[in-house]
């Protein structure tokens, strides 16, 4: 059945509440697939998370490659089709190395160490991405190619290139363009906040260490989902959260974020307009 209608197999790109609704039975594939998915027997992670998580990322959650993931999900259906996963997770590994990557480095930052320690570099990356000028690139020597990356900074007028150089050891260029240059869309950032806006907000979100992602996500947007533009969220949270900071780069929402010690973070959150 290798040339089935692309709506009767299972995509990449799907969420894994989409495939389950579709398909109720493919829910044993999944727990059988990997020890991660267990959690997926709870009805209430079964009715958060598989709506925040496409198929490609659940196979990253559950360390599957997702061409493995979705030929056995699609196996289950009798499909033998494999849908090209680089676009569905918006891959460049492999694509024709883009004419601006001969721009000069503004800045390049090798956080390999980072990540090997288990550390989250998402905010020196954004102070890096700060110093590069309309013109040059930003480079990062990376454990993984940094696809979350490519959406975050493209909000700031970035094109972004990657390549392989080793099993462990990615390039990811990000190129600032001119003025002018293409930067249609691009969301106004908001004003950065102080240290005296910490003793100012209007609600607060305390994370338990038992809690289950991606619901202390959930938990965060929310409640500032509650709030007007411009008022402030205090988290209480036990890690960086790398995704909950990506997520609030992208929808353009201000942060402070004090690191206060193991299992203490806490995290300011302006709402945007």
């Amino acid at each position: 059945m290798a040339g089935a209608d692309r709506e009767e197999v299972v995509r990449p790109e799907m969420k894994v509440a989409e495939v389950l609704k579709r398909w109720p039975h493919l829910l044993e594939v999944l727990v059988a697939a990997s020890p991660a998915f267990q959690k997926l027997k709870n009805p209430l992670l079964r009715r958060t998370m598989p709506n925040l998580v496409t198929v490609a990322q659940a196979a990253r959650i559950g360390g599957l490659e997702p061409e493995e993931l979705v030929a056995r999900l699609n196996r289950a259906l009798g499909v033998e089709a494999r849908p090209p996963v680089a676009k569905a997770e918006e891959s460049l590994l492999g694509t024709p190395p883009p004419p601006w990557l001969s721009a000069p480095v503004g800045f390049r930052l090798d956080v390999r160490p980072t990540l090997e320690a288990g550390g989250e570099p998402f905010q020196a990356i954004m102070a890096a991405a700060k110093e590069v000028k309309p013109g040059e690139r930003l480079v990062l020597e990376v454990l993984f190619e940094p696809i979350p990356l490519y959406k975050v900074l493209g909000k700031q007028g970035f094109l972004a290139w990657c390549e392989r150089l080793g099993e462990r050891h990615y390039r990811a260029h990000f190129y600032r363009q001119e003025v002018g240059e293409g930067r249609k869309g691009e969301r106004d950032h908001a004003a950065p906040l102080t240290e005296a806006d910490w003793e100012d907000f209007q609600a607060e979100v305390f994370i338990e260490e038992n809690l289950e992602p991606p619901l202390p996500m959930m938990r965060v947007l929310e409640a500032l989902a509650a709030l007007k533009p411009g008022e402030k969220l205090l988290v209480h949270h036990v890690r960086r959260p790398i995704h909950l900071l990506a997520r609030l780069e992208e929808e353009g929402h201000a942060y402070l974020l004090k690191d206060l010690g193991p299992g203490q973070v806490k995290i300011l959150i302006r709402k945007g307009g």
